[in-house]
């Protein structure tokens, strides 16, 4: 019998069989999701390590697999305490403060194990934006040794496609789920962590744009500037907007359009990014070799919301207005933030970011088009205390 405060429970296999059809159901009508079914034996627990293309990830991997896998996820997941005791009772995720090291988090992974439990980790901590990899730390490696369970690294292939991060709206194509790669126990015991990060790496990143799927929608391009922000032909930064399969410039005559296959095409000379990645680096450079005044106004957005946020508890809504990040403070009208006490940073979703000073807790919500991750990569660059040691937009 298991014990009452255990984290694994013989109710989240019996769940699992129960909704296991329907919910597949569900997602190959939705995303057009297949995945083979994975036997695990009886006395049989894994470590499983995915790449992270959309807000179905947890499910769409638990459905390849014939036993509970208890996810590690954000804790803006447990803000709502009704969601979180629902969420706690039918699956028992395991809670991670976004973009820090959680020391609750690794005991709770490390208990999951010793209950013979199976553990699921997005790697990279983010969900993809334009099919680059975050950083993945050499702590995963350390993790996965302390655990000593087999080691399956399974890839999402297609979500970049049919749910970009940016997107407001479905795509109509192919997802697919299946194990790139297994490493038992006594294989990856006998590499040094920095080899099996390495495989770690090169296993779980999938380019969606190199498999010549297309990926159908007259709004495809849409909500774009949610992850673009500056033009690359006239350097201006807030002026691009989205409509249909175009992104568009306010200040000068660029007109790119996001195809089907993920590739950018644009009749534009001086336009010479052929894939989303390739604009977001771009991003990167041109925060990188900015150089700013003191108390110069970078950034500027209306209609945004600042709350309060703590796990298992209601957000609370504290501001509501103009957001202006200057070279010194982050301001909500007029509630300001010193910049020098921001700790750490982390976007959420399509337009939301959560961010922490060493006494208290944030999450911002802004309107449809906001782009959350210019402020995360401008926090790399400011006197935070991210600078220099945010891995996961690290400027480097």
């Amino acid at each position: 019998m298991k014990k009452k405060n255990s984290r694994v429970k013989v109710r989240h296999k019996i769940f699992l069989e129960i909704l296991r059809y329907p919910v597949k159901l569900i997602f190959f009508i939705l995303l057009n999701y297949r995945c083979k079914k994975i036997k695990l034996k009886k006395d049989e627990n894994v470590f499983v390590l995915s790449n992270h293309q959309t807000d179905y990830d947890p499910i769409l991997v638990s459905l390849a697999f014939n036993k509970p896998i208890y996810y590690v996820g954000t804790d803006t997941l447990f803000s709502n305490k009704f969601v979180s005791s629902l969420l706690n009772f039918l699956f028992a995720p395991i809670p991670k403060r976004k973009g820090t090291a959680d020391i609750k988090c690794i005991k709770d992974i490390l208990k999951t194990v010793k209950e013979n439990g199976s553990v699921g980790i997005f790697a990279e901590g983010n969900r993809s934006y334009a099919e680059f990899q975050f950083h993945i730390d050499i702590s995963m490696a350390k993790l996965i040794k302390s655990c000593k369970l087999p080691l399956i690294l399974f890839n999402l292939h297609g979500g970049n496609g049919i749910s970009p991060r940016f997107a407001h709206k479905l795509r109509k194509g192919k997802l697919t789920g299946n194990i790139k790669r297994r490493i038992e126990v006594n294989e990856y015991m006998n590499m040094s962590d920095e080899e099996l990060l390495d495989i770690i790496k090169k296993e779980l990143i999938v380019y969606d744009s190199a498999s010549n799927q297309l990926f159908k929608s007259k709004k495809r391009a849409e909500y774009l500037e949610r992850m673009l922000f500056v033009c690359p032909n006239c350097n201006k930064t807030q002026t691009l907007y989205s409509k249909n399969e175009y992104l568009y410039c306010n200040n000068c005559d660029l007109k790119v359009e996001f195809c089907e296959n993920l590739s950018l095409k644009s009749d534009n000379k001086g336009f010479k990014f052929n894939y989303l990645i390739d604009w977001y680096n771009f991003q990167k450079e041109f925060i990188k070799n900015n150089e700013f005044i003191d108390n110069q106004v970078i950034f500027t957005d209306e209609n945004v919301k600042l709350y309060i946020s703590h796990v298992n508890e209601p957000r609370k809504l504290i501001k509501e207005g103009k957001l202006t990040l200057t070279t010194n403070q982050l301001i909500f009208d007029d509630f300001k933030i010193d910049v020098k006490d921001i700790i750490i940073a982390s976007p959420i979703g399509g337009r939301k970011f959560n961010f922490s000073t060493l006494e208290e807790s944030y999450f911002v919500i802004g309107d449809e088009r906001f782009n959350p991750l210019k402020y995360v990569l401008m926090f790399n660059m400011l006197d935070t205390h991210m600078k220099g040691n945010d891995k996961y937009f690290s400027l480097d």
